[in-house]
């Protein structure tokens, strides 16, 4: 992300809405990683204790579910941020307010859980939407992700992040009214 990006208002900032940037919530994906990780050490338990490689298979499955949801225990990586320039999503870049044609937060209840998604449209192929593009190491871009992207809908999931997902979507709207009318 680059440098300022997020940054409050204060001594020599312009003042308005509150930019903003959160990560993933903590313990998100503990569950996953270490538990990845309990069954790698079980496979090689078993294969050396039956003295059978098929085990491996499981270990096998077990490093890349570790692997895969690793990017989820990373609290500090920002995943989603807003600023009068655009709206950042990690792994794309900075949407640029001018290039989002409809922005809504989608609340579902699935039993006891709350499921939040920021739905972002843009009126234009993405990478002309974007101020800058998030620069992401291949081995980072086969690993879990806060953001999914079909034709030019952007679908970010918010309950896993630190941030209130009210918050983020009142943030949000401030954000992009001001950098409309150019506050």
């Amino acid at each position: 992300m680059s440098a300022g990006f997020g940054e409050g208002s204060g001594p020599g900032r312009p003042s308005g809405p509150e930019p903003f940037v959160t990560g993933y919530r903590a313990h998100q994906g503990d569950l996953m990683v270490y538990g990845g990780g309990m069954v790698t050490v079980l496979g090689v338990l078993a294969t050396v204790v039956q003295v059978n490689p098929s085990f491996l298979v499981l270990s096998l499955l077990g490093s890349l579910s570790a692997f895969y949801f690793w990017p989820t225990l990373d609290m500090r990586a920002p995943q989603l941020g807003a600023d009068m320039r655009g709206v950042f999503v990690a792994r794309i870049g900075v949407i640029r307010w001018d290039a989002i044609k409809s922005m809504k937060v989608e609340w579902r209840a699935l039993r006891t859980m709350q499921l939040v998604t920021l739905v972002i449209t843009i009126d234009r192929p993405l990478p002309e939407a974007l101020a800058y593009k998030d620069k992401v190491s291949p081995l980072r871009w086969i690993a879990a992700r806060n953001a999914r992207v079909s034709g030019r809908t952007i679908k970010v999931t918010l309950h896993t992040l630190a941030m209130d997902p009210a918050i983020v979507e009142e943030r949000l709207n401030a954000l992009r009214t001001a950098a409309k009318f150019g506050s």
